[in-house]
């Protein structure tokens, strides 16, 4: 029988790369202890500031609500509905009756409240892959909530698997301006909100026993318009070197930001500073001149709208 490591009482959870059994109680505990200690060592936020923090349906993002929560943190959720069908109406649901449970603030949006119009012609305006877009539009609507909630900070799930996937797929291909963008802050700038990942020492397999443990039910459907996502693929191969390395994924991950001079932040950056530009139109920091995709998707659906007239 396992014994946690703290308290010598059965232990039902075991943690490899920390070589550690807990029990319930010191395994919340261990949580939340991993999270504080991120947020205090990137300065993140504080408990006087207001945090939003987008919230999916999934388990990441619905076992850092409750985690910022119960760590004395102001956090609203906020929820976008992207019009993916049930998949979206499960995840509203979810999320809805959970802030309801646990007495949490929660702001709600669907896509075309908020920017006049919904994916499906997002997708035909720009012939974007709709992964790739769907991120695209989501970041600029979190960020534009957070402006009108006049929040401190947004925070996103994203966990140590998220980050090490992202980080292993832009090093094989020398991305050099997402590599920048993997460090866990990402100061305020012009009218883009600062922007933290408070959960980056934390797995996928602690989000999931966290919400085993606190009782948190979450959505684990697939998107339907998700294929072939290659971070999927990094994932897997980083768990396959974690099988047979230990703590593989943070050594990897914490070792860049330790010592990789890409990061760099970009209010620091000068070279950062001569490709960014902001739209003319909202202010949205793009990496082009002219407006930004959200603008240009509103301008081509005007024009559309007035040639059909």
């Amino acid at each position: 029988m396992m014994k946690c490591s703290v308290c010598g009482n059965p232990a039902t959870i075991k943690i490899e790369r920390h070589r550690a059994k807990f029990c319930e109680y010191h395994f919340i505990e261990h949580i939340h202890r991993q999270v504080e200690r991120v947020i205090h060592h990137f300065k993140m936020f504080t408990r006087d500031d207001k945090i939003g923090l987008a919230v999916s349906g999934g388990k990441d993002s619905m076992s850092g609500w409750k985690i910022l929560s119960d760590m004395g943190y102001k956090v609203v959720g906020i929820h976008i509905n992207m019009g993916f069908g049930e998949y979206s109406e499960r995840s509203a649901e979810i999320v809805q009756n959970f802030s309801l449970k646990e007495n949490l603030e929660l702001s709600l949006y669907k896509i075309e409240d908020v920017l006049g119009f919904d994916f499906a012609t997002a997708m035909k305006v720009t012939r974007k892959p709709p992964c790739s877009l769907c991120g695209s539009l989501k970041r600029y609507i979190l960020n534009q909530i957070a402006n009108d909630l006049s929040l401190d900070v947004l925070a996103t799930g994203h966990n140590l698997d998220d980050e090490s996937a992202f980080l292993l797929g832009n090093v094989l291909y020398w991305k050099e301006g997402y590599l920048r963008r993997q460090y866990p802050v990402l100061q305020p700038e012009g009218n883009m909100v600062k922007k933290v990942k408070p959960f980056v020492r934390l797995t996928d397999d602690d989000m999931g026993n966290y919400a085993h443990v606190s009782g948190i039910e979450f959505y684990s459907g697939k998107c339907p318009n998700a294929r072939d996502v290659t971070t999927y693929i990094y994932k897997d191969v980083l768990n396959g070197l974690e099988h047979n390395f230990n703590d593989i994924k943070t050594h990897f991950y914490f070792g860049f930001l330790k010592h990789s001079h890409l990061f760099k932040e970009p209010s620091l950056d000068v070279s950062i500073h001569k490709s960014v530009h902001y739209c003319p139109v909202c202010g949205y920091k793009t990496l082009n001149e002219g407006k930004c995709l959200v603008c240009s998707i509103k301008e081509k659906v005007s024009s559309d709208l007035s040639h059909n007239q």
